[in-house]
Formats: structure tokens, C-alpha cells, sequence
């Protein structure tokens, strides 16, 4: 079967982390870690917001994680999807904050909402585009010159405009010249404790839909030609992920091909996946499916994100950050 040779779906790297940590024995309690094969953690708290930095430093690093060299935030907390204004001021205010230090002294910004807006989970992108400041229509105003100059696309997806989004961008960016892009897109997340309650924020680009196993070009700096930083949050997970959950909570051995029966939770991420592939119908490992209430958490997170990425535009981030 096809899905034996496959993993569990998931585009955060943190959980990429906390596999390999299981893996490894390591109990990921450190707040700051080196871990000696090019990974550096640093963990913390900021207010009511959980701040995770991973940076994967060399080729033993890309190796064992599975990602790009690069650094990868994320911004964690219980009540990202709630309707709680102080909270979201608290969040954007961070957000701003990571992205003014990975732009470092790049003006010229291009934010570009990825995804299908006809599609609920997939929608974050073109929302948060649509409550950006845009600030290239008023590039010689007076008052307005401190500010980055600003624009902003939702490209849509193959299935709308039959071309790949980043052939889209690359043309945009070979007529309006930006000097650094930031890409907004819903993820897939492995544990759905992190569905709708977590940002991504890395320098390392983005490929569409590959947390849904449906990968596109990717959106880097090596296809782009300028620095690509991505933002994103999970909206969706697989049904191999919910089933290994549910089969965790319920067994506690599974001995099926076990010659030493531990728990099914203390399995490696490929025994686990290869486990539910000889057992689960093919038919649902395709599958992907979303909170309820993701309707109104994606309206909130996409306005947040932007919020967060106009204060950056607007040069606002010292002074609120102090």
C-alpha cells in the first residue's frame, strides 16, 4: 500500500521537534537547548503566549528534522480562536514584533494570502490580505514616508487559475520588485490540540499544500529570488493522526507486529502510521477534517495576523513591544 512508505501530515516544525525528542529519549523541558546535531530550542513565555524557536543551523539539522536551515517561531496559546480583543492585541503585538526582526531593513514588502477563499479552512490568507494596509498608493504622502511601502495578492490556487501560485508570484515579483516576501497560509497540524491555536512564523518559505499531501513548487528564496517568510496556522488535520489519537487514549498495547508490546502511544511516528495503514480503508488516508467552529476562529486569526503585519508596515513595533 502507497501509505506505508508515508508519514503523519503536519507542517509544524515543533512537532517535527517533539518527535525526534521522543525518539531521542529527551524530555524537551529545557528553556533553551542545544541539542549538538545543528537544532537549537529555545522555549519561553511571553504573557499568556507560549514562544517556541527552533533553529536548524546545518545539513545534519535539515536532516533530522526535515526542514529547511533556517528559524522557525511559533506563537502558542489556548485562546487564539477565542473572541478576546486584549488577547489578540497581545498576540499581533508579538507577531509584529518576530516579523520586524526577520524583515530586518527591508522596505519593500509583498504579502501574499495563499489558499482558496471558497474553502473555510483554507480561506486564512485571502482574509487576512483583505484587511491589510497598503501603503504603495501612498508612497509619497507626507507622515506616510517612515512606514514600509506595502502590497498585497491573494493568487487563489491552481484549481481556480490553472497556473502554480508561485509562478503567479514570480511574475509579480519580476514587475513590482519587492525586496522581501511574506506568505500567509493554513497548515496541517499532527495533534489537534494546535488546531486553530498556533502560529508559524519562518524565513524558510513555504510548499503549498504540502501538509495535505498535495505539494506544489515551493515558495522560497531559491524559486522567488528575494527572502520569503511564511506565517501560517493549522486548520486541519489528517485522519491518521485523529486515529492514532483515539487508538493512544483507548490501547494501551497494541502487539499486532510487536515482538516488545508497548503502548501504542510510545510507538515511533512511522510504526504508528504504518500500523493504521494495514488496518485503516485506504479510502481514509485522504482525508482531512476541521473544528467545527473553524467558520469564526479563521475570521478571528486572519484579522489578528494582519493586525499584526500592519503594525509592522506602520513601523508601530518599538513602541508597542517595550
Amino acid at each position: 500500500m502507497q501509505q506505508e512508505s508515508m508519514y503523519i501530515h503536519t507542517d509544524l516544525a515543533m512537532e517535527l521537534q517533539e518527535e525526534m525528542e521522543r525518539r531521542n529519549g529527551m524530555c524537551g523541558r529545557e528553556t533553551e537547548r542545544s541539542s549538538g546535531n545543528g537544532i537549537t530550542v529555545r522555549k519561553g513565555k511571553k504573557g499568556k503566549l507560549k514562544e517556541i524557536i527552533i533553529t536548524v543551523e546545518n545539513e545534519e539539522g535539515e536532516r533530522l528534522l526535515g526542514k529547511p536551515r533556517g528559524v522557525y517561531i511559533t506563537l502558542e496559546s489556548e485562546d487564539l480562536a477565542d473572541n478576546d480583543g486584549e488577547y489578540h492585541e497581545e498576540m499581533s503585538v508579538l507577531l509584529a514584533k518576530h516579523l520586524e526582526k526577520l524583515l530586518g531593513k527591508h522596505r519593500n514588502v509583498l504579502v501574499a494570502g495563499l489558499g482558496n477563499r471558497e474553502v473555510t479552512p483554507d480561506a486564512l490568507g485571502p482574509l487576512a490580505v483583505q484587511n491589510l494596509f497598503i501603503t504603495n498608493p501612498l508612497r509619497d504622502r507626507e507622515g506616510l514616508k517612515r512606514m514600509r511601502l506595502s502590497t498585497a495578492v491573494a493568487p487563489g490556487v491552481m484549481a481556480q487559475t490553472g497556473m502554480e501560485t508561485g509562478e503567479i508570484l514570480r511574475g509579480i515579483i519580476d514587475r513590482t520588485r519587492p525586496e522581501v516576501m511574506i506568505i500567509i497560509d493554513a497548515l496541517a497540524a499532527k495533534n489537534p490540540a494546535r488546531l486553530t491555536k498556533t502560529i508559524q512564523i519562518c524565513d524558510t518559505g513555504i510548499a503549498p499544500g504540502a501538509g495535505v499531501g498535495n505539494g506544489r513548487r515551493e515558495i522560497s528564496r531559491s524559486t522567488m529570488g528575494i527572502p520569503v517568510i511564511a506565517v501560517g496556522v493549522p486548520t486541519v488535520i489528517s485522519i491518521p493522526a485523529v486515529a492514532g489519537d483515539i487508538l493512544s487514549a483507548i490501547l494501551p498495547f497494541a502487539v499486532e507486529g510487536k515482538h516488545d508490546p508497548a503502548p501504542f502511544s510510545e510507538w515511533s511516528e512511522q510504526e504508528q502510521y504504518q500500523f493504521l495503514a494495514a488496518h485503516l480503508p485506504e479510502d481514509l488516508f485522504g482525508l482531512f477534517v476541521t473544528p467545527k467552529e473553524i467558520d469564526e476562529s479563521v475570521k478571528r486569526i486572519s484579522y489578528t495576523i494582519s493586525e499584526g503585519i500592519n503594525r509592522m508596515i506602520a513601523g508601530a513595533v518599538d513602541t508597542l513591544c517595550r
